[in-house]
């Protein structure tokens, strides 16, 4: 009878890892479809769950929120993980899926927001921050050493992009500019370039 226990077992975790991601795509669909309507019971019931359940796995509905923001960037980690670009390359073929990300889930991620900086998150580990340096750290490292810039400057050079990328500032920047994604790219890429120039050494 022992033996089977472990079956069980394995099926518990598997069927609480499949509900977590149907409250994950359901929250995400919602905040797309009409933010003001993403509430924990909406939520559960377009997941096909009850609402203690949904409640069970996501304390508060800023919890959920947050882990549909981490697979958000996951999805972007895949996405750019097998380029094969370098330098400026890289870091515009980053770009363009970046864009791409914020076309599709932008209203959604706009409604998380951190109450504490960057550079403060990711020096504390905090998830979405680490995320996001799995994503980017490769191509702005490459940028800091085609400039010339010291590599300790990379947290820096995060928080520089991420002050002037976020997912709010690509959608305010794109209804306003009206320029195609392609020229975004290169709009954005020489900005950044520009930007990082200031984080050289004051001895250079």
């Amino acid at each position: 009878m022992k033996p089977e226990a472990a079956p069980r077992q394995r099926r518990l975790r598997q069927d609480s890892i499949r509900n977590q991601q149907e409250l994950v795509v359901a929250v995400g669909e919602l905040l797309r479809e009409n933010p003001d309507s993403a509430t924990m019971p909406a939520v559960a019931e377009r997941a096909g769950l009850s609402l203690a359940t949904a409640y069970r796995y996501f304390p508060t509905l800023d919890e959920l929120h947050r882990k549909f923001m981490l697979s958000v960037i996951d999805e972007l980690y895949e996405s750019t993980n097998s380029l094969e670009s370098t330098g400026m390359e890289l870091f515009k073929d980053t770009m363009a899926q970046w864009l791409k990300v914020v076309a599709e889930y932008g209203p959604a991620m706009v409604l998380v927001r951190s109450r504490e900086g960057f550079l403060t998150r990711l020096q504390a580990g905090e998830p979405h921050a680490h995320a996001l340096e799995r994503v980017w750290g490769p191509p702005v490292r490459e940028l800091l050493e085609e400039a010339n810039i010291d590599g300790d400057q990379l947290p820096y050079a995060l928080s520089l992009f991420n002050a002037m990328f976020n997912s709010r500032e690509i959608m305010d920047f794109r209804a306003v500019a009206s320029m195609p994604d392609e020229q975004l790219v290169q709009r954005c890429s020489r900005l950044y370039w520009s930007a990082i120039q200031g984080l050289r050494s004051t001895e250079d």
